[in-house]
């Protein structure tokens, strides 16, 4: 039992730090070293920690990948070249600037991670709204609730999808007929909410956008577009035969690195130096603490009580745990502790979607839920502004509204 408490307090640290990053490192490495310290003291066996970190290799090759495809995508211009385009259809309008932020937002979510929008999307939609003379604290905000509420799409939109699936082996015809369908509804119900809130005194019209800015590379903005659109084909080939997206999409990052190489001379090592590679530690701590919890007693029974006889209602209470977590010590320390539970059960397989459903929606009920939020609201990750007061308005307006939709349809699907 002393090993169970030590453990869970541990586990708790790590969630901690990942949310406040003492002396000013990242939870990742906070991460590692609380599984260093729980392999060292024999809190969880070397066999155990293996096998949490073989379950999850290939979802670490899938995130050395995103890494490096947004890095490739930040350095070749691409999110600029679309604000663009997106500014010229605005026009003087800001509540379509804020409009065609949300649809982008939703869209690089989707296909690249709820943490992909945070880095890419953000930062040029605030300094753009700026430049118009606009608050950008509003912009950001949407984007950041936005974030999370397209991060159930599909499995690549959230880390959180992907562990839980490559753990709990779902097929990927089962996630977009049961998943897609109740993620989209939580788009656009979060969309028109935010759309509303957040417009309402945002002035009729602003200044011209100014798009002068450095020339792009059309040569490399169009390879680059090549090889997503080819990557996502592969993607839906590979996940649809039952394989792992990791090997694919860590291959595309290569080549996107290597085409910024040769078209923008941009240095490979530069590119590496420049990624946000805290998430592998961070994935791979968590699965170590997250195996040596599933064989703690306390835990299986709490969740074979949260479980209670099944059902739709089960699924449901594991959703709003879940989200509950999410909220209070971030979405993915949560699926790692679901995924530790339902394991300790035998139910990961029956419940393991409305597990993602309510870690990734559950993220907009506080500003801690996402890494992807924490990205947002840390100093130069948006509007200079913005603080943890502005996010609670807005994700609890729009997200109640997506999850509890979501929920419904997942539990009366499965």
């Amino acid at each position: 039992m002393v090993s169970v408490i030590l453990l869970g307090a541990i586990f708790a640290g790590v969630c901690v730090a990942t949310l406040v990053r003492p002396l000013g490192v990242g939870g990742g490495w906070w991460a590692g070293g609380g599984a260093a310290i729980a392999l060292s003291t024999g809190l969880v066996p070397l066999s155990s920690a293996l096998t949490g970190v073989g379950d999850t290799w290939e979802v670490l090759l899938f995130f050395a990948g995103l890494v490096l495809l947004t890095v490739a995508l930040a350095e070749a211009g691409a999110m600029e070249w679309l604000m663009d385009r997106a500014e010229r259809w605005s026009g003087t309008s800001p509540r379509r600037l804020m409009v065609v932020s949300l649809l982008l937002t939703a869209a690089v979510t989707a296909l690249f991670s709820n943490d992909a929008a945070a880095l890419l999307v953000a930062p040029i939609v605030a300094r753009r709204a700026a430049r118009r003379g606009l608050s950008s604290v509003r912009f950001v905000i949407g984007i950041a609730v936005m974030a999370n509420a397209a991060s159930l799409v599909l499995p690549v939109s959230n880390p959180v999808n992907l562990l839980v699936l490559e753990r709990d082996h779902i097929p990927l015809s089962d996630y977009l007929l049961q998943v897609t369908p109740a993620a989209l509804l939580a788009v656009l119900l979060a969309g028109l909410a935010l759309t509303w809130l957040l417009t309402r005194r945002l002035p009729t019209t602003s200044s011209s956008a100014e798009l002068s800015g450095p020339e792009r590379d059309a040569g490399k903005l169009v390879m680059l577009g090549v090889l997503l659109g080819t990557l996502l084909v592969v993607d839906l080939f590979v996940g649809a035969s039952g394989l792992s997206l990791g090997p694919p999409t860590f291959l595309g990052g290569v080549v996107a690195v290597i085409i910024g190489w040769t078209r923008g001379g941009v240095s490979p090592l530069r590119s590496v130096r420049e990624g946000r590679w805290s998430l592998i530690p961070l994935v791979a701590g968590l699965a170590v603490l997250g195996a040596g919890l599933q064989s703690a007693a306390p835990l299986a029974g709490l969740v074979h009580e949260l479980v209670g006889p099944g059902g739709a209602g089960a699924q449901v209470r594991v959703g709003l745990a879940a989200a509950g977590a999410s909220a209070i010590a971030n979405n993915l320390p949560a699926a790692f502790l679901g995924m530790a539970g339902l394991g300790a059960v035998g139910q990961l397989r029956r419940l393991g979607i409305p597990l993602i459903a309510g870690a990734d929606l559950g993220a907009n009920l506080a500003p801690t839920g996402s890494l992807s939020t924490l990205i947002i609201l840390a100093p130069g990750g948006g509007a200079r502004s913005v603080r943890s007061r502005h996010f609670w308005a807005a994700g609890w307006f729009a997200g109640p509204l997506g999850l509890a939709a979501a929920l419904s349809i997942v539990a009366l699907a499965r």
